[in-house]
C-alpha cells in the first residue's frame, strides 16, 4: 500500500532534503508540501494525507500550534532540530519524532512502522511498537529525559508510576503504567516476568538463588543487581523466545 504524506518547513531546502529522502520508499508518495500553518490547512484539506511530517518550529508560530486548526488529523511525523520538544510532541500523540539532520535508516524505520499502523484514505491507527532505536522521552518531576529504547534495561511498577531503569543513567520515574509499557515495547527483546517488572532479557547477564522466594539479577548497564520473586525467577530459568526465535536464555538451565 502506498500512503499520502504532505512535508511541512519553513525553510525550501529542508523539504527538498525530507523529499529526497522519501523518494527511496516505495510504500510512501509525498503528494504535497508546505511552508506555513495556511498551505498546510490547505494541503491536508485537498489531499487528507495519511501522514504529515511536520518542522517543530514554523515562521510565524509551530507545529503544536498548528494541529488543532487542521480539518482532518492524519499521523504526525515530528521533524526537528531540536530534543526539547519531544514531551510535547508525544503529548499530542505524535506518531513519531525524527531530529534533523534526519539520518535515513531512522526515517526507513518510521516509514515501516507507518505502512504496519495506518491506514490509507483514513486516520491513523495506533502506532506499532517502538523499535530499539526510537527515542522517547521520560518525563519526572524535574527533568526530561530522552533516551533510545534500546537503553531500557528495566521498568517497574510504583503504582500508577513506573521507574525506567537505564543503561548508565539514573533511573527516571514517569507517569505510565506498566501495562502500557509492556503493549509499547518491541516484544522481542522485553518480556513482562511478573506484574511489576519488564525485563530486557537479552542484557540479564546471570540469575542468583537466595532464598526460596528471592533471586538475585545481574543486568548489563546496571551498577548493582536487580531483586525478583520466585515467579519471574522460575519464567526467566525455563527460558523464553529469544528476539532471533530460538526458545532459551544466554545462560543454560544448569546455571544458578
Amino acid at each position: 500500500m502506498t500512503l499520502r504524506a504532505v512535508v511541512v518547513d519553513d525553510e525550501r531546502l529542508a523539504r527538498k532534503r525530507l523529499r529526497e529522502l522519501l523518494s527511496h520508499h516505495a510504500g510512501i508518495a509525498v503528494v504535497d508540501e508546505a511552508a506555513d500553518a495556511e498551505g498546510t490547512i490547505a494541503a491536508v484539506k485537498t489531499w487528507r494525507p495519511d501522514v504529515l511530517f511536520l518542522d517543530m518550529e514554523l515562521s510565524p508560530g509551530n507545529g503544536l500550534e498548528l494541529l488543532p486548526l487542521l480539518p482532518s488529523r492524519p499521523a504526525v511525523v515530528f521533524v526537528t532540530a531540536w530534543e526539547s520538544f519531544a514531551v510535547q510532541a508525544f503529548e499530542v500523540c505524535a506518531f513519531d519524532y525524527l531530529l534533523k539532520p534526519v539520518h535515513p535508516d531512522r526515517l526507513a524505520q518510521t516509514v515501516q512502522r507507518l505502512q504496519q499502523g495506518a491506514t490509507p484514505g483514513g486516520p491513523a491507527a495506533a502506532p506499532a511498537p517502538l523499535t530499539m532505536q526510537d527515542r522517547i522521552p521520560l518525563k519526572d518531576a524535574r527533568t526530561v529525559t530522552v533516551a533510545e529504547v534500546g537503553r531500557i534495561t528495566a521498568i517497574r511498577a510504583v503504582g500508577a508510576y513506573s521507574r525506567v531503569l537505564l543503561r548508565d543513567h539514573p533511573p527516571v520515574t514517569v507517569l505510565r503504567g506498566i501495562s502500557e509499557w509492556e503493549r509499547m515495547l518491541p516484544a522481542g527483546h522485553f518480556l513482562r516476568v511478573d506484574r511489576s517488572l519488564i525485563l530486557q532479557v537479552p542484557l540479564v547477564r546471570a540469575i542468583r538463588t537466595v532464598s526460596r522466594d528471592e533471586s538475585l539479577l545481574t543486568v548489563e548497564g546496571l551498577p548493582g543487581p536487580l531483586t525478583i520473586g520466585r515467579a519471574a525467577s522460575r519464567r526467566l530459568r525455563r527460558g523464553v523466545p529469544s528476539p532471533g526465535g530460538s526458545a532459551g536464555f544466554p545462560w543454560g538451565s544448569g546455571r544458578s
